[in-house]
């Protein structure tokens, strides 16, 4: 088995007074069978590099023919201004292979480039560039032109129950329990239509989620699919299981079939805190006198995406008054919903929206103290509470997969309640109820 050397170039200075382009040896590893050297472009060498001491291990092994560099890419570089540092002097044909998988023109700071080197060539003989948490760029400069390919992680999956509760705040649950912030948006974007995460999780809540998990190598990299989920808050049972219909769709629907996505969802913000809540008698804190504050206020960063709650049509979009930038949307039946102090607004008069759509984003525009969401709800064109407010729930399944549905239920609850061990992984219904198909 080849060992590769890897090398973490950390580019912290600025080296545009120093282009004088030289050759010169770039590393020495002193192994006990030989010496290793390597030619790279000077431009590199004024980076920071950080070699780790080779372990016994290593020193009973013949010299690498391969090293690795790590390029870690700052605030506005480019690959123009970083390749040609590293022997690479087409820039533009590692951009033209790599274009029918990602767009190289907009890499963006804080990911790495990793390019691998053979000993005695001075331009790297492969970049790689991570696209997501499981795909890799990799552009071959050993082919003319390049080529480019996509290495996907192969992970191995196992079913697993995992269980968070609440000591101090879902985050730190959260990642106590092994999950990112990814999942806990994945969490509670199943019950987004039914609790609000901002106002409504009280600490005690616990979570009880069967997901197969993913490893790589043997270790746990992070949740994948989950297949039923169950939070218990403030006294209150919430259940759901994923399900996919014979005709493809899919989605989170409770023990009864009702759905859990519905017509409108609970708060605008994905996760933000109230700052002032619905008050017919609030004292106004700029005007200084006493003035009904008709909504609910989300105290967020500017620039934070305000979502809609529900699908409809724009009625208002841009300067109102005390509302700075407002967006108010009409819906279907008595409802409308209204948006103030937003920085930018992201939609136009008279345009349909639907359900999650970006509308606007938080600001600080008009009678407004700092940056926050002013958010109300009007039923029939009365002003209500946005956060006590019924909406109407979604249609259940159709009878056609109630039996299909109950089969899943059936096979996940008795998880969820701890009153029997997982099913067997590779029964058909982890993989997309396959086996529901065939009867079993």
């Amino acid at each position: 088995m080849k060992e590769t050397l890897i090398l973490h170039f950390k580019p912290w200075l600025d080296m545009s007074t120093h282009r004088a382009r030289i050759l010169a040896t770039a590393i020495v590893a002193s192994l006990s069978v030989g010496l290793l050297s390597f030619a790279v472009n000077a431009d590199a060498l004024t980076d920071h590099a950080a070699i780790s001491k080779p372990t016994a291990a290593l020193k009973a092994r013949p010299p690498s023919r391969f090293a690795e560099l790590v390029h870690t890419i700052r605030r506005g570089e480019v690959l123009g201004a970083i390749l040609p540092r590293y022997g690479v002097t087409d820039v533009q044909a590692v951009v033209a292979a790599g274009k029918p998988y990602a767009d190289l023109t907009r890499i963006r700071a804080g990911k790495d480039l990793r390019l691998r080197f053979e000993r005695d060539v001075p331009h790297p003989l492969s970049i790689a560039y991570a696209l997501d948490e499981d795909r890799t760029l990799v552009i071959d400069l050993t082919t003319d032109p390049p080529t480019a390919r996509v290495e996907e992680v192969e992970y191995e999956t196992r079913l697993e129950v995992r269980r968070l509760t609440l000591t101090s705040s879902l985050w730190d649950a959260a990642l106590s329990a092994g999950l990112r912030p990814g999942d806990v948006v994945r969490l509670a974007e199943i019950f987004q239509w039914e609790l609000d995460f901002n106002t409504e999780l009280r600490n005690g809540a616990s979570f009880t989620i069967v997901s197969d998990d993913l490893y790589n190598d043997g270790d746990f990299t992070r949740p994948g699919a989950f297949y039923a989920v169950r939070l218990l808050n403030d006294d209150k049972e919430y259940t759901a299981f994923h399900y996919v219909s014979s005709d493809g769709t899919e989605g989170w629907y409770h023990p009864d079939g009702s759905a859990s996505k519905k017509p409108f969802l609970r708060s605008p913000l994905e996760f933000a805190r109230v700052t002032s809540s619905y008050n017919p008698k609030r004292y106004h804190p700029i005007l200084k006198t006493r003035r009904p504050h008709l909504g609910t206020d989300f105290g967020a960063p500017t620039g934070t995406p305000v979502r809609a709650v529900g699908d409809g049509v724009v009625v208002i979009a841009g300067r109102s008054g005390g509302h700075g930038n407002r967006v108010k949307i009409d819906h279907a039946g008595p409802y409308a919903t209204s948006y103030s102090h937003l920085s930018k607004v992201k939609v136009k008069n008279g345009q349909r929206v639907r359900q999650g759509d970006v509308i606007g984003l938080v600001g600080s525009t008009g009678l407004s103290t700092g940056p926050h969401l002013h958010y109300e709800v009007t039923v029939n064109g009365n002003h209500t509470d946005a956060m006590k407010v019924k909406f109407p729930t979604s249609e259940p399944l159709p009878a056609s997969e109630l039996a299909a549905f109950a089969q899943v239920r059936d096979r996940w609850m008795p998880v969820l309640d701890g009153t029997a061990p997982l099913p067997v992984p590779n029964d058909g219904l982890v993989d997309g109820q396959d086996a529901l198909a065939d009867g079993d």
